[in-house]
C-alpha cells in the first residue's frame, strides 16, 4: 500500500483523512484516521444516512449515522487495513498525527 495523500483535521478523535493506493492500483480516498482510547485506527469511507427531508439521521444518543461505501468481509482484514493505514500516516507525518500505528480500539 502507498499513502497518496494525507489531510490533517483534528476534531474529537478524528486526526485526518488519507488516500491510499492498493497494490492492484485502486486508490481509496477519504479514509478516516482516528485516535481511539487504546490505539489509533482507520476506517473506510462512508456517506451520511439521510432522512426523507435530506437531513442527516442520528441515533437515540444524537450520534450521526453513516452508510459504508466499501466494506471488508472479515474482522481480520479490517484490522490489518486499519493498522497498515495508521502506520503509513505515522511514517509520513509523524508530527501531524501523534500516537498512530495500531489496530482499532
Amino acid at each position: 500500500m502507498l499513502l497518496r495523500r494525507y489531510r490533517p483535521l483534528l476534531k474529537g478523535g478524528l486526526r485526518g483523512f488519507a488516500a491510499i493506493e492498493l497494490p492492484i492500483r485502486l486508490v481509496i480516498h477519504d479514509i478516516s484516521v482516528l485516535l481511539g482510547k487504546n490505539a489509533p485506527w482507520a476506517t473506510l469511507p462512508a456517506t451520511p444516512q439521510l432522512g426523507h427531508e435530506g437531513q442527516q439521521k442520528r441515533d437515540a444518543s444524537g450520534t450521526a449515522l453513516y452508510v459504508p461505501v466499501l466494506e471488508w468481509r472479515s474482522r481480520e482484514l479490517t484490522d490489518r487495513f486499519s493498522a497498515a493505514v495508521a502506520a503509513l500516516v505515522r511514517s509520513a507525518h509523524p508530527d501531524a498525527v501523534s500516537g498512530l500505528g495500531g489496530a482499532p480500539a
